[in-house]
């Protein structure tokens, strides 16, 4: 692994010249590709008008134009400012104490000439001044609704989860259960909530002539928990989906490197265990005083053209 890292294949401040060809062409390929993928090309571009000037408007592999300028020197120099600037996080998982693999990378990372080191944050995402409403088209036969729900002062982790679970993370969830099962206004439609930006982002797949009774649909069940908040069964319901998933946290290293990986930013490492008992102990009351901090401020469609 550190050979990798520390040695890779480069001569004269440049990678192979042949190797970087290729990999950019397949960079490309990617990106361009995501356009076949009409879901992910809404998310994507509905991203661009919900973080306009934050680093999440652009897409995770980047754009055609700045992948085209790529070539051997400018991809070595930005591995060599990475080795320099970056925050950099080992995570081992084992039985084992991992000091002798300490102390191999302590030797390797002081060999470096390291500064201007890039300090990880969690940084909410800005609430536009009123909602923006942004339309796309393309050749498709159904219309992809997204809109994004911001609460740059979200700071109750555990009912915030909920609330998105109810809202629409679960197979019983008020979006399937009442939009999709009972109306039959779309073909899916669900919520993701990221706690790191503290956004809730909705996304619906609807025939064309749907598209406004689903949005309305949508923000009426969101409207109804932030004033009415959510009943005992659908709380114990979703409380139950989240013990079930964090039941499997330790079946892989994979899913253990995950958990504490992503509290890089909080401050403070907990375990599945306590954030179980953190999330038995929300009530009806916490959900609904998530929900109310929550404002719509992207609304973005994909259609037909």
């Amino acid at each position: 692994m550190c050979d990798c890292i520390f040695r890779p294949f480069a001569k004269n401040g440049e990678f192979d010249g042949k190797t970087v060809e290729m990999l950019r062409a397949q960079l490309i390929d990617n990106i361009d590709s995501v356009i076949n993928d009409k879901a992910v090309y809404a998310s994507e571009r509905a991203a661009k008008t919900a973080f306009t000037g934050e680093a999440m408007e652009l897409p995770p592999s980047g754009i055609h134009e700045n992948a085209e300028k790529i070539t051997a020197r400018s991809a070595y120099e930005a591995y060599k400012k990475m080795l320099r600037t970056a925050h950099v996080e080992i995570c081992a998982v084992g039985c084992s104490e991992f000091s002798e693999s300490e102390q191999i990378f302590t030797d390797e990372f002081s060999r470096l000439e390291r500064g201007d080191i890039y300090r990880l944050k969690a940084a909410p995402s800005a609430l536009k001044d009123k909602p923006a409403h942004v339309e796309d088209a393309l050749e498709m036969q159904q219309v992809i609704l997204r809109m994004y729900f911001k609460a740059p002062e979200m700071d109750d982790r555990p009912a915030n989860a909920l609330f998105a679970s109810i809202l629409g993370g679960m197979t019983t969830s008020r979006f399937f259960m009442n939009i999709r099962e009972k109306q039959s206004l779309c073909y899916y439609c669900g919520c993701h909530a990221d706690r790191f930006s503290k956004t809730i982002a909705c996304s619906a797949g609807i025939e064309p002539d749907n598209v406004e009774k689903t949005r309305d649909a949508m923000l009426c069940e969101f409207n109804d928990i932030r004033e009415n908040g959510v009943s005992e069964d659908e709380l114990n319901r979703a409380k139950l989906e989240i013990l079930n998933a964090l039941s499997s946290t330790y079946d892989s290293a994979h899913g253990i490197a995950g958990w504490y990986l992503s509290q890089i930013t909080d401050g403070e490492f907990i375990s599945p265990e306590e954030y179980a008992e953190s999330i038995k102990a929300v009530t009806p009351e916490r959900v609904r005083a998530a929900a109310e901090k929550y404002s719509l401020d992207t609304v973005y469609t994909l259609k037909n053209k």
